[in-house]
């Protein structure tokens, strides 16, 4: 049961693949869906008591650590499963497999799901289909680095065909940015009217245009002119704010 929950868990990701980008949490997600599954295993065939109580303990460092990622109170599911996980513990080690029974019932039937549905409610939601394709290669090589340049480079490329500017003329970074976005300057593209924030103010364009220019000279320039190491974290948040950036930027695909 819980190896099929496992691979539900995964499934649901792959189906969400193209609007999903949380690695980090899905990863923690399937350490804390091993651990659980162990435990299992380990009370069904009656393992010693003090192999159940180590499982049981790391089972539930792993629960707090998918917790502190979805970053908030725990909700309904963390809290049964962490009831749960407790009584398990103590009936077994009372030898009391009447009373723990209906823990692992519970445990594989609620909680477990419980919490796969708790953190995918939690993830921070679709990214952009294009800049997903962009960065998919790298990012599940694990060359987050490289999935921050790609980030870029298809930003760039969004903003380019915003532009009409002709790549002949040799514009990037944020020079290119510059040329597309800046308000002060008279043949400037327009940004989206139905944005998030609704349409845009002058100022706030002028504030859209800096953000985007110093994500530019900030992330893009490091990443794409010297040797970094970025870690999974800090590329993913990298990779929202391109996503950001390009929501409120009117564009479809750009053309390969």
């Amino acid at each position: 049961m819980l190896r099929q929950l496992a691979q539900n868990a995964n499934d649901s990701a792959m189906r969400k693949n193209c609007p999903m980008l949380s690695v980090s949490a899905q990863r923690q997600l399937a350490e804390l869906i091993s651990e659980v599954y162990q435990l299992l295993e380990s009370v069904e065939s009656e393992a010693p008591k003090s192999e159940v109580s180590l499982r049981a303990a790391a089972t539930r460092r792993k629960l707090d650590d998918v917790g502190a990622k979805v970053g908030r109170e725990p909700g309904r599911a963390f809290a049964s499963l962490a009831r749960h996980l407790h009584w398990l513990e103590r009936f077994y080690l009372e030898d009391r497999p009447d009373r723990y029974a209906s823990d692992v019932r519970d445990i594989r039937s609620s909680d477990l799901p419980g919490v796969i549905k708790a953190v995918e409610d939690w993830n921070s939601g679709p990214l952009d289909e294009g800049l997903f394709a962009a960065v998919n290669e790298s990012w599940e090589a694990q060359r987050f680095a490289g999935a921050v340049r790609d980030a870029f480079i298809y930003l760039e490329a969004v903003i380019r065909e915003m532009g009409e500017v002709d790549p002949a003329r040799g514009l990037s970074g944020d020079r290119l940015v510059t040329t597309v976005l800046d308000p002060s300057i008279k043949s400037h593209a327009e940004v989206r009217g139905d944005t998030f924030l609704g349409p845009l103010t002058r100022g706030e364009a002028t504030g859209f245009y800096y953000l985007v220019r110093g994500a530019f000279l900030l992330f893009r320039n490091s990443a794409a002119h010297r040797p970094i190491e970025i870690a999974l974290d800090e590329a993913e948040d990298i990779i929202r704010l391109v996503d950001l950036c390009l929501r409120l930027l009117p564009h479809e695909p750009p053309k390969s």
